[in-house]
């Protein structure tokens, strides 16, 4: 007889195999990961605590524009590494190995393509969010290049089994910032400290990327060939998309808060002076972290479902855990919102505390989104995945139109939210429906 769910979650050693499980799929431990968010947070208390009125709004826009620019080939890269996991028929052996000897250098001739044209998107996406200051550009454009340096260095420690130093290297990154990006907005109170801190992190990431060996164009033009796999390209979509869908879910009002909310008073020096565009940014960090935080119960999801033909009620196991965990996260930051605030913000937390309890519960949705997204991923079931991609742009575009205050951008990502969940939901229903004798 087999457990159920409630027994097998109650087992002492089901969370030590679940640990045993992310380390796997990931290559680092939890408790690395634990350290480099932790890091990662205290950097961003430090700079909200320092910088300038506007100037912690406007870094996280940066931010968030970076992460945006390096989605492409982090995707890449995450679509070799699980596709060549998966069991495949004996008979596609020698496509698989192909793909297999193909990957990391496929992965860094995109990454040199995808960085020449992000430099033509960045300036074009740029003057259309109001990002003021030349400088604020060029630092951004910077970090965007060194970021997907970063990529390609993560893709050739995995391809060498050196993921323990590739953790090793961003633990350190993520301790390098942190204390960089202290000193500099003491001394510098400006948005290009964190970003000169940021830039620090990247280039100690970047590292294991300076030693790549050259490729004579005909082998780098075969490994392109061979990557140029139907199967594997729809896989590498599906995977794009979803990873898109829960960047912009997560982040699009981080960007798009820019162009309402942290316009520049002074054209000259480019100053935002604007306080409620620090106090949003603050409050939709602190909702951010029930998703990030939650991401690794994601990844043990998806290593249960994946190798499976069906769904089972012990893969979904995870899915209720991570759900759980959401829910229960959001009503923890609903009750620690007004010291959580004075940590970041000193005494005038007030503002801020205002927009957290809303983001809270828009994380659990948002966060829902996110489940079912990685869910489908891990089912291949690519309709889903592709209007979860089509249905979190739609998102993003709406939150530029109409977010043209606080209270109503929070709104909108709330409606969209639950919106883009039932459009996703739906069609899943039915295409399973259809399926069913």
């Amino acid at each position: 007889m087999k457990p159920d769910a409630e027994s097998v979650a109650t087992d002492p050693g089901f969370f030590r195999r679940a640990l045993v499980t992310y380390q796997k799929e990931t290559g680092q431990p939890l408790a690395v990961w634990a350290g480099i968010a932790a890091l990662n947070f205290i950097a961003q208390i430090f700079l909200r605590r320092e910088l300038h009125l506007g100037e912690f709004g406007t870094l996280n826009t940066a931010l968030g524009i970076v992460g945006l620019l390096t989605l492409p080939l982090l995707a890449l890269n995450q679509a070799f590494t699980l596709y060549l996991r998966q069991v495949h028929p004996q008979e596609q052996a020698p496509r698989i190995e192909a793909l297999r000897a193909a990957a990391a250098i496929a992965t860094e001739t995109f990454g040199w393509i995808w960085g020449g044209l992000s430099i033509l998107l960045i300036f074009l996406l740029l003057p259309l969010l109001d990002v003021p200051r030349i400088s604020l550009q060029l630092f951004t454009v910077i970090n965007v290049l060194v970021a997907l340096g970063g990529v390609l260095s993560w893709a050739i420690c995995q391809g060498g089994n050196r993921l323990h130093f590739w953790a090793t290297l961003l633990f350190y990154a993520a301790l390098s910032r942190a204390l960089v990006g202290a000193l500099l907005g003491w001394l510098e109170p400006w948005a290009e400290s964190g970003l000169a801190a940021l830039l620090l992190a990247g280039f100690i990431a970047l590292a294991p990327a300076l030693d790549i060996r050259e490729v004579k164009p005909a082998l780098r033009w075969k490994a392109c060939r061979d990557a140029w796999d139907r199967d594997f390209l729809l896989y590498a979509g599906a995977t794009f998309s979803v990873l898109l869908g829960v960047f912009l879910f997560a982040n699009a009002d981080r960007i798009v808060a820019q162009k309402w909310l942290g316009v520049a008073i002074n054209n000259n020096l480019g100053i935002v002076s604007w306080s409620l565009l620090d106090s949003y940014q603050t409050a939709g960090l602190l909702g951010r972290s029930l998703l990030w935080g939650t991401q690794p119960l994601l990844w043990i999801l998806f290593a249960h479902r994946s190798p499976l033909n069906r769904t089972t009620t012990a893969s979904l196991t995870f899915f209720w855990i991570y759900l759980g965990s959401l829910v229960a996260g959001a009503f923890l930051l609903g009750l620690l919102t007004r010291p959580l605030c004075y940590l970041f913000c000193g005494s005038n937390y007030q503002s801020t505390a205002l927009f957290v309890p809303s983001f809270a519960a828009v994380m659990v949705v948002l966060g829902l989104l996110q489940g079912v997204g990685i869910f489908a991923l891990a089912s291949r079931r690519y309709p889903e995945c592709f209007l979860f991609s089509a249905c979190s742009i739609g998102y993003t575009v709406l939150l530029y139109l109409a977010g043209r205050q606080a209270q109503s951008m929070i709104a909108y990502m709330f409606g969209a939210g639950v919106v883009s969940l039932m459009i996703v939901l739906f069609v899943g229903v039915v295409r399973w429906g259809r399926k069913q004798p």
